[in-house]
């Protein structure tokens, strides 16, 4: 998990050099966010920590805030010296306090690898892997009808059943939960109604990507979600099940383990709308990818 060397500044508006193009703070343009976890700034009027770190060694724990709107590295590397960095809490940069968090320290996410900050494409990326991964608190999913995930994710297994978020710590036995899983070289979109689940795939490749995804409450299950990789839509491979789509109140879980395997890659952004983002997806895109340079 060694960073790679290339060389890449980033400056307090979003912009990385390696894209070529700046990029305005994403939740300034586009607010309403339900959460967001990033290594960047996203709003301007955040004040709070980027993350709470944890060095492997003696377990001690530092509040890791920003240095000109990115992860403050240095300060980072000063605290874990040699050792593991791992993440007790990503903080949620949305108005709302959502934050990412996992007190089990076997399951938490890592930053640093040896004393070498991990990243993806010269840019700060938490590593996931196995159960390692964080929890939500408890999300009002069932007033919604229409949700939105951004990821940007450095996806390097597409083979093994993979957890990127479930929506309840018992999923078979939940109506209204939903579970988007990686696993056989498809995204799998996952919703469990009274008919029993209901789950769209859609086909999917290793690499840095921007994944969005969308679900609907209260409609077919081969209509319910929508899946765009690199700003492109992706056709739906297969459907099964039937019923309309619901949602139910529930705590979400991002790459937790079971029967799966937590998510294995990188990630290094993820944003949650509770609302329709139809008219703004193409320009939530194109902030990430101006940043990130990834397509």
């Amino acid at each position: 998990m060694q960073g790679l060397s290339i060389s890449i500044s980033n400056d307090i508006t979003g912009r990385s050099s390696g894209s070529g193009a700046a990029a305005s703070l994403l939740l300034d343009t586009y607010p309403s966010a339900g959460f967001a976890y990033s290594f960047r700034t996203l709003r301007a009027a955040y004040s709070g920590n980027n993350i709470r770190a944890r060095e492997s060694s003696g377990s001690t724990e530092q509040n890791i805030g920003f240095a000109s709107g990115v992860l403050d590295s240095s300060s980072l590397l000063t605290f874990t010296g040699s050792n593991d960095g791992l993440v007790p809490i990503i903080y949620d940069q949305s108005t709302n306090a959502n934050n990412l968090t996992q007190t089990i320290a076997s399951e938490q996410l890592q930053i640093v690898d040896a004393g070498a900050l991990i990243t993806s494409n010269n840019l700060a990326a938490a590593q996931w892997a196995n159960r390692r991964g964080g929890i939500v608190a408890s999300i009002a999913f069932s007033g919604m009808t229409d949700i939105w995930f951004f990821d940007v994710l450095d996806v390097t297994n597409t083979s093994n059943s993979q957890v990127l978020y479930e929506s309840s710590p018992n999923y078979a036995a939940s109506i209204g939960a939903f579970l988007i899983t990686i696993e056989n070289n498809t995204i799998r979109v996952s919703n469990r109604n009274s008919l029993g689940e209901g789950r769209n795939s859609y086909n999917i490749s290793t690499g840095r990507q921007v994944i969005s995804i969308r679900m609907r409450a209260g409609v077919s299950i081969a209509t319910f979600s929508e899946v765009y990789i690199n700003g492109v839509q992706i056709p739906l491979a297969s459907t099964v099940g039937g019923g309309n789509s619901v949602f139910s109140n529930q705590t979400l879980y991002l790459s937790r383990g079971g029967r799966f395997f937590g998510f294995l890659g990188k990630r290094q952004e993820l944003t949650f709308y509770p609302s329709n983002q139809s008219a703004n997806r193409v320009g939530i895109e194109t902030n990430l990818n101006n940043y990130y340079g990834i397509y």
